[in-house]
């Protein structure tokens, strides 16, 4: 039985003005070559990367000159940059965004000291025709981010292609299912249906298969073809 596979691939990006230390008491790495250096960051950049509109995404970016509330001279960089693909239109579908990671009780909590340098990027951003956000927990952490976690490994994962036939050839009938209803539909056999699973869950992950992600995924969950 063959076996197929597909890459999600990126445009080249360029470097980061500034690289991510080595820290022992914060989470640090990567996601697709791009550093992050708080778990919170590395959510956004899997957002990031798993969304089909973006073109490229850069962290650490650019450095931005600022004074601080006492009047001192000081750089500030913000945490990522996303550019997205042209539309149909052939332009972008919407404006680059530079992005700024914060915890909720961080962003609060140290208003006075994040307030002058937020205030330098939202206005290097409008110089630039971007759009500047921060982005705190309750923007990242979601039943979305859920959900790209649980689907992450079967979007780059190898599949059945006999399995992906028939599954495929199943939903040209029914057009819109469940999970359970499609497996069950398409094999009579509980063994298979395990089996294809794996399959089925690669479909959902490449978009081939649609759904809602904003709902947590499960096999009661429904799914359709794209119109």
């Amino acid at each position: 039985m063959r076996l197929v596979t597909m890459h999600l691939k990126k445009a080249p990006t360029p470097n980061g003005v500034r690289r991510v230390p080595v820290n022992v008491r914060s989470l640090t790495g990567e996601v697709n070559g791009q550093e992050f250096e708080s778990s919170l960051e590395r959510d956004l950049l899997l957002l990031v990367h798993w969304d089909h509109e973006v073109d490229w995404y850069q962290s650490q970016p650019i450095k931005i000159d600022y004074q601080d509330q006492r009047g001192v001279q000081r750089k500030y960089t913000p945490d990522l940059l996303i550019s997205y693909r042209n539309g149909d239109g052939h332009r972008p579908s919407r404006k680059p965004v530079l992005c700024e990671v914060k915890y909720r009780e961080d962003f609060f909590g140290q208003w006075r000291k994040l307030k002058p340098k937020l205030k330098a990027a939202r206005r290097y951003a409008a110089e630039q025709d971007w759009e500047f956000m921060v982005f705190t927990e309750l923007e990242i952490r979601t039943t979305y981010l859920e959900n790209v976690k649980f689907l992450w490994s079967y979007r780059f994962a190898y599949f059945h292609e006999h399995h992906y036939e028939q599954l495929q050839l199943s939903m040209s009938e029914l057009h819109k299912c469940s999970v359970q209803e499609l497996l069950e539909v398409t094999y009579g056999s509980k063994a298979l249906r395990n089996e294809a699973l794996w399959t089925l869950w690669c479909m959902v992950a490449r978009g081939w298969l649609l759904c809602d992600m904003n709902k947590k995924l499960t096999m009661k969950s429904t799914i359709w073809v794209k119109a």
